[in-house]
């Protein structure tokens, strides 16, 4: 028995979802493209990535049901996507078998670039704690990634906030 798809068609400029939305289910672009935006709508609005057809997002939100992470907007006029809900992801993985492998590489990639950017701020945060020990001052390296980290830190602290306070 063939599934039931569920398609969807949006305007160009629609919103899909938004950062902060209940995650329930992950999209497959049938035709179009897909702006994927943080801060989506204010003056630090910032598109992360821009996807085409047969392209997916949202996959982690079907997974693990956190609130969405960024904004989705349509690009293009009559943008198609098959929204796959937890019913019949296994369904599609069995009909899409290569997109198993897409999705796996896409989640390691972005684990491994968080790992990455993990170990660059213990690394700093070491750095620092080994320099106010010593009593040297701060070279003006240390200085720069310190306050890049806490510039992020600060941002994402704020939208956490927003998100939670929206919800």
């Amino acid at each position: 028995m063939e599934r039931k798809r569920d398609i969807q068609t949006y305007k160009k400029g629609q919103v899909i979802f938004r950062e902060g939305d209940k995650a329930e289910c992950m999209y497959d672009i049938r035709w179009g493209s897909v702006g994927i935006y943080a801060n989506y709508g204010t003056r630090e609005e910032k598109l992360l990535t821009r996807l085409s057809t047969e392209e997916f997002f949202g996959e982690m939100g079907l997974i693990d049901g956190e609130p969405r992470s960024a904004t989705a907007v349509a690009l293009e006029k009559d943008t198609r996507v098959e929204v796959i809900n937890k019913e019949c992801f296994g369904a599609f993985l069995q009909e899409n078998p290569t997109k198993v492998l897409v999705i796996m590489q896409h989640m390691s990639h972005r684990l491994r670039s968080l790992t990455k950017d993990y170990v660059e701020v213990c690394g700093t945060v070491a750095e620092a704690v080994e320099t106010e020990k010593s009593g040297k001052e701060k070279s003006e390296g240390l200085q720069t990634k310190m306050k890049k980290f806490n510039d992020f830190y600060n941002k994402a602290a704020q939208n956490n906030v927003e998100n939670k306070e929206g919800n």
